[in-house]
């Protein structure tokens, strides 16, 4: 990693060639920042008149050794600007990689794309020693960015574009891997209870403070269990007080500092003891499900209903029908078999990702034989749920129209999806950088160019990634308990956290003609590196509840 836009003080500098130069600004932006907090947004005024106009963002860099290949991450607005890269070597000779050879492209696309360059291609250079190859050390990369064009003619444009986590990947150069904190007791996911030493070894770090979730009015408070002064070594430990904490499943966030180095772990224990907080299904329904009646309730206090056979059980443990889209890097796994994911304890429902059998789990609420819990418009469900923040770990809460009534008589027929929650795990370099977001993902499945444009129209109005600050939800998905919630109307659909409104958008048209049925799962991967190594290869969801409502029909 070059630069990920961080820990800037101040944006970096752009250069212009025929526009005036307050037509191009940089600035560190939180809007759109594809890893971490941060990624560099730069606004453009391309003119219509005048002759070709184009801009660079330089870059300063230190790359000591041959690289292959530099990558970065742009956020495209559709404006069909052209983008690219120069590198200035060693030697004072830059080295353009752009459309006219190949590299770089035009951004006819919106949204984050990965952008690489091969830097061992023929490429245009000029100035300097004018050796034609790639002295090191590097100096200065830039990105380039120059105003669209039809034939001849150069076209305006105006717009914001976005950059993050520029890279390279290089043979000879292997960088360390980044400092961390590790829990060398208790284990990962295991119980405690009263006052228990949690023991720290955190190599790079001088200092580290614990911090946990605590019961309270309204969502509770963040509260600061210890700051530990670490050793040379960076070992230390600190006492959590267990008892003044929720009982059941809590996440103890321990975040390390040292010599510019920064790094979050999330310890997931089960409390034993601890304050009663909010366990367990509200004997009053959701504000969002008024004037409906309860269809099905599941607090998950008793013997589980899990079954890859017995079509009497209350839930199936793969996606129907038979498991054959199942998705997950870690198999999702049966309930009655060696590799069992689920375990009910007290008031929850345990769904385990784990290294060592490499398995995940799925409930799905339709069966094989299309029989099962369903509701059709008006509508509601929600679920109530703690997810796992760990690379690769990927909890989620969705519906889909039923398509299994009319597999089973050997027909194929398209849906519709609406994920609810899609939370992805991870923090780093390449890795989803969860902090409080997640994602709302209608889909329309099967159903051509006009489902697609349904859909489209759909995410575009949600304004993904769910930020859950923004929506007065002071705790995220893995450090505490939320409800997440979605009614379905003949007109809207609306989501919520903590029966907060936190998107909404026109039905979609099978919503409104089917019945839907829902799937809890706790998955790995979905496009994301999957690492367990730093949580002893497990990782845990645990679900509290799950409730359905519908609409009465008059009589």
């Amino acid at each position: 990693m070059l630069q990920d836009f961080e820990s800037l003080a101040e944006p970096p500098k752009v250069w212009v060639v025929n526009i005036p130069n307050t037509n191009a600004t940089t600035s560190l932006s939180t809007e759109q920042a594809h890893e971490g907090r941060e990624c560099l947004k730069l606004h453009y005024h391309f003119l219509e008149e005048g002759q070709f106009q184009y801009l660079g963002v330089s870059l300063p860099v230190n790359l000591p050794t041959a690289v292959h290949q530099l990558r970065f991450w742009l956020h495209g607005d559709g404006s069909k600007c052209t983008y690219g890269v120069r590198v200035d070597d060693a030697g004072g000779e830059t080295h353009q990689f752009s459309r006219n050879n190949g590299q770089g492209g035009v951004i006819s696309f919106t949204g984050w794309k990965e952008v690489v360059i091969d830097l061992d291609t023929g490429h245009e250079t000029w100035g300097g020693d004018k050796n034609g190859r790639m002295d090191y050390p590097i100096g200065t990369i830039t990105l380039t960015v120059s105003q669209p064009s039809e034939g001849e003619k150069h076209l305006a444009a105006e717009g914001d574009l976005y950059f993050d986590a520029l890279s390279v990947d290089s043979e000879k150069f292997v960088a360390p891997p980044p400092p961390h904190i590790a829990v060398t007791s208790p284990t990962y996911a295991s119980d405690i209870r009263g006052d228990t030493i949690i023991h720290l070894a955190a190599p790079g770090f001088n200092r580290a403070v614990a911090r946990c979730w605590q019961a309270g009015d309204g969502p509770g408070t963040d509260s600061t269990v210890a700051t530990v002064t670490l050793d040379a070594q960076g070992d230390g430990s600190f006492v959590f007080p267990a008892n003044r904490y929720p009982h059941g499943p809590i996440t103890v966030r321990i975040s390390g500092e040292g010599d510019g180095a920064k790094d979050n772990c999330y310890l997931q224990l089960y409390n034993q003891g601890g304050i009663s907080w909010r366990e367990g299904m509200p004997k009053t329904p959701p504000p969002a499900a008024a004037g409906m009646s309860l269809v099905f309730a599941d607090d998950f206090n008793g013997p589980l209903s899990i079954s890859s056979t017995n079509l009497q059980a209350t839930y199936y443990d793969h996606k129907p029908p038979g498991g054959v889209q199942d998705f997950s890097t870690h198999r999702f796994s049966g309930h009655e078999s060696s590799k069992n994911p689920f375990l009910q304890r007290d008031t929850y429902l345990r769904i385990r990702a784990d290294d060592r059998t490499h398995s995940a789990g799925l409930l799905s609420s339709l069966k094989n034989d299309a029989s099962g819990i369903t509701a059709k418009v008006p509508c509601y469900f929600e679920c109530r749920f703690l997810g796992p923040n760990a690379i690769g770990t990927w909890p989620a809460f969705w519906l889909m129209t039923d398509y299994m009534t009319d597999h089973v008589q050997g027909r194929k027929v398209p849906c519709d999806e609406l994920d609810i929650i899609e939370a992805y795990g991870g923090e780093g370099p390449h890795a989803p950088n969860a902090h409080d977001g997640y994602m709302i993902t209608p889909h329309c499945w099967d159903q051509g160019e006009t489902g697609k444009a349904v859909e489209k129209q759909a995410f575009e109005v949600l304004h993904n990634p769910i930020r859950m600050g923004r929506f007065g939800v002071p705790s995220t998905w893995y450090e505490a308990f939320h409800t997440y919630g979605c009614k379905i109307t003949e007109t809207e659909t609306i989501y919520y956290c903590d029966d907060r409104e936190v998107g909404r958008h026109a039905t979609l048209p099978l919503c409104r003609e089917r019945p839907l049925f829902f799937l809890i799962n706790l998955a790995t991967g979905g496009g994301w590196p999957v690492d367990l190594s730093r949580y002893g290869g497990v990782a845990d969801m645990y679900v509290d509840y799950v409730r359905v409502y519908q609409q009465t029909p008059p009589r």
